[in-house]
């Protein structure tokens, strides 16, 4: 059953709104005491692996994935916090997986339930796996799929949980118009409740190529919108499930911008990525919640960011605080920045570099953010081998 709004309510920062535009003086600059504490690797993970394409973090436990391990059949490990630092506790697989299935390129972690994604399963058709923490570690208890999806539709690309909600996109469904699911946890287990799509979503906009969910508040992505210039959509649930509140569209973008290829959620402040805005140097757009509905509040673009640099290709926020990828920054190298609201908005107050990264690590390619800790994939890392590395950050 679709849930589609009844109708579109369009926000863009009104004709001379004061946006935004966090800028720091380089490198050189303090960096807002965020340091690193940690380089991740996932047991057994060689050339090719990917590990850190995709990161998720929820307090003292983070989850990283290796899509291309195993002739990319694809894993996924857990790490938790303790007194001696961060360490590996599980390495998940789906039941079923083969190669081919890319189990792992996307993660989703919310207290101790995991997700992650395969949307190479079963000839593309795609499927996601649910995890949860017991006494005896982590264990898989359920295995999602989107009802009516088939070979190619690749739902299980991206992958987001909250609670005992999840939501898993299925971006090329429809001759790639494409479709969100909307899962729940009950007393028999896990059950979808809602088939989201935009509600003027069309062929080849693939609506949930990004997905994100806070509580009740879901927002997808479908970067190919109006000629690849992008859209995000927020859906609440109420008393009649699922519904579209507000449609996003970032200020200035235009064709090619892929607004929409990020997103991320939490409670009333949204942050959505363009990653080919201004020849692919990216932005990235701030949007709150308030009494007339959903309104851009900043435009954020990392300092010394330039053609190529995609920043915006991954973001991350929690609370007041958020934190934007660029995975090609200095020849592919990568860098992570962070920014936080303020008194007179946001403003960057980091610039992130894993230790040991070079050219084609892709630092960046994968972000999460929980509290004052982020995690930072480069799923190049290795001599562009790919084998892959995320890096933990404190501030």
């Amino acid at each position: 059953m679709l849930f589609p709004a009844a109708a579109v309510l369009v926000f863009t920062a009104p004709a001379g709104a004061k946006l935004a535009q966090a800028r720091a003086a380089g490198l050189g600059v303090p960096q807002g005491a965020w340091h690193q504490v940690a380089e991740l690797v996932g047991s057994g993970t060689v050339g090719g692996d990917s590990f850190g394409g995709s990161v998720a973090l929820s307090g003292g436990t983070a989850l990283a994935g290796a899509p291309g391990h195993a002739n990319n059949a694809g894993w996924a490990y857990v790490f938790q916090q303790s007194t001696e630092g961060w360490h590996q506790v599980a390495e998940l697989v789906g039941s079923g997986t083969a190669a081919g299935d890319n189990f792992g390129l996307s993660v989703a972690l919310s207290g101790g339930t995991a997700l992650a994604g395969a949307p190479g399963h079963a000839g593309g058709t795609g499927e996601a796996y649910v995890f949860q923490e017991g006494s005896e570690g982590w264990h898989q208890v359920a295995e999602l799929v989107g009802s009516g999806t088939a070979a190619g539709d690749n739902f299980g690309g991206p992958v987001a949980v909250s609670g005992g909600t999840a939501v898993v996109g299925a971006p090329s469904i429809a001759e790639g118009a494409g479709r969100a699911y909307v899962f729940q946890e009950g007393a028999e287990g896990w059950h979808q409740v809602a088939e989201l799509v935009g509600s003027d979503t069309a062929d080849s906009n693939v609506f949930g190529t990004s997905v994100t969910v806070s509580g009740g508040t879901a927002l997808v992505g479908a970067p190919g919108h109006a000629n690849n210039a992008g859209r995000a959509y927020v859906f609440q649930e109420g008393t009649r499930g699922w519904h579209q509140v507000a449609e996003l569209v970032g200020s200035g973008t235009a064709s090619g911008d892929n607004f929409g290829c990020s997103v991320a959620v939490s409670g009333a402040t949204a942050v959505v990525g363009a990653w080919g805005h201004a020849d692919r140097a990216g932005r990235a757009y701030v949007f709150q919640e308030g009494t007339r509905g959903w309104h851009q509040v900043a435009e954020l673009v990392g300092s010394g960011t330039a053609a190529g640099d995609t920043f915006g290709s991954s973001v991350a926020v929690s609370g007041a605080t958020a934190v934007v990828g660029a995975w090609g920054h200095a020849n592919n190298a990568g860098r992570a920045y962070v920014f936080q609201e303020g008194t007179r908005g946001w403003h960057q107050v980091a610039e992130l570099v894993g230790s040991g990264t070079a050219a084609d690590d892709g630092f960046g390619s994968s972000v999460a953010l929980s509290g004052g800790t982020a995690v930072v994939g480069a799923s190049g890392y290795m001599n562009a081998d790919y084998a892959g590395r995320a890096y933990v950050f404190r501030r």
